[in-house]
């Protein structure tokens, strides 16, 4: 499982890299793709909890990074959202698709709005909402989940068959 975490976080962090310069591609000003929530929404689906609250730790610490925000107020988020989607993981099984798209636009906007509502109370900066932005945002990030969701699919079943077979990835 050493492996597979730090496959996990390999990925997470090639999609930073990816999130940080779409915007700049694309002349992205306001809205951008939330792929590392992706990767949140897909360790609470699909891992145990003790693992995948470690590595959406990880992973929201790697948001925190790329971003101009209190300390730790995507790590934050990011284990939230993890014990939010996990606790409601009964009925939103998803194996990708249409349906990881849907998850993703609805915890898309969920995280823009508490992220906005914590940043304006600690900081003292205000709740600006600004809904366009954050519908522009959850489409994107809806956009891009179908692919992130086959790439740690990928990246499960190369662990899934390394259990079963000799020799295979553990």
């Amino acid at each position: 499982m050493k492996l597979r975490a730090a496959l996990v976080l390999l990925v997470a962090l090639v999609l930073t890299i990816l999130e940080s310069v779409i915007p700049h591609l694309l002349h992205l000003k306001t809205a951008r793709p939330d792929l590392l929530l992706i990767v949140v929404l897909y360790l609470a689906l699909r891992d145990d909890v003790m693992e995948g609250a470690a590595l959406s730790a990880a992973v929201g610490y790697l948001s925190d990074l790329t971003s101009a925000t209190p300390a730790f107020l995507y790590t934050f988020l990011a284990v939230l959202t993890f014990v939010v989607v996990r606790t409601a993981g009964a009925a939103l099984r998803t194996e990708g698709g249409i349906q990881s798209a849907a998850v993703a636009f609805g915890a898309s906007l969920g995280h823009s709005l508490l992220a906005t509502l914590i940043f304006g109370f600690f900081t003292g900066a205000g709740m600006h909402f600004e809904l366009g932005p954050m519908f522009w945002s959850a489409f994107g990030t809806a956009l891009a989940a179908p692919l992130v969701f086959a790439v740690l699919r990928r990246v499960d079943a190369g662990f899934q068959h390394g259990e079963e077979a000799p020799g295979g990835l553990r």
